[in-house]
């Protein structure tokens, strides 16, 4: 049985941090994730030296040169990984933690600040939630990924890739910041490594 989209995601991005992570001493990793990093926030596919990771395999059914939403999703995670994994000894990467019980985890290490209104890290986190775009989306990310790398906070990178894919389909974003939310107040919906991968969606595949 062929794959779905989703499945791809999920499937793809987890293999390579868990690759990376085993193989994280070599040179060719070492090269890898270097190069990863330069390309935080850059468009998918316009770096040669990571199209074996972020490109090859990832969107089979691509019919025109514009990156697909799982481009923009594998890209996005595996840029973001490798910026979080930098110089740290223990891997970011821990399955069944979610983006939003990330978030809460930096929230209790960094606390709230003057005590005024939202701390710092939940201001950051509600504007990438609130994000129109998935430009904007990434662009917030960045911030709460590299304050996570400080304090050797680790996530489900697979769980979050899917939460990329899903972001980018019409009428989906709201369930990704319900899905952020309730893991960041650690609401129990069940076997959410399920949920990601069974939702249904309106649409399957980019038809731009």
């Amino acid at each position: 049985m062929n794959s779905t989209p989703r499945e791809r995601v999920y499937s793809h991005v987890t293999s390579k941090v868990l690759t990376f992570t085993t193989t994280q001493d070599t040179a060719a990793t070492r090269a890898m994730l270097a190069r990863l990093r330069a390309n935080v926030g850059k468009e998918p596919g316009s770096d040669p030296a990571i199209w074996a990771a972020t490109i090859e395999n990832v969107s089979p059914n691509a019919t025109n040169d514009t990156p697909t939403w799982e481009e923009n999703a594998v890209h996005t995670a595996l840029t973001l990984y490798a910026a979080h994994q930098q110089s740290r000894p223990q891997p970011v990467h821990t399955q069944k933690i979610g983006f939003g019980q990330a978030v809460k985890q930096l929230d209790h290490h960094v606390g709230r600040g003057d005590g005024d209104g939202p701390s710092p890290v939940r201001r950051r986190f509600n504007a990438a939630v609130s994000s129109a775009t998935f430009t904007e989306l990434a662009y917030h990310l960045r911030g709460l990924i590299r304050q996570m790398r400080g304090e050797s906070i680790a996530f489900d990178y697979g769980r979050f890739a899917v939460d990329l894919w899903d972001f980018q389909v019409p009428g989906k974003a709201d369930a990704v910041r319900r899905r952020w939310a309730r893991e960041y107040y650690r609401i129990n919906t069940g076997d959410a490594d399920n949920t990601r991968l069974q939702e249904e969606t309106t649409t399957e595949e980019e038809t731009s």
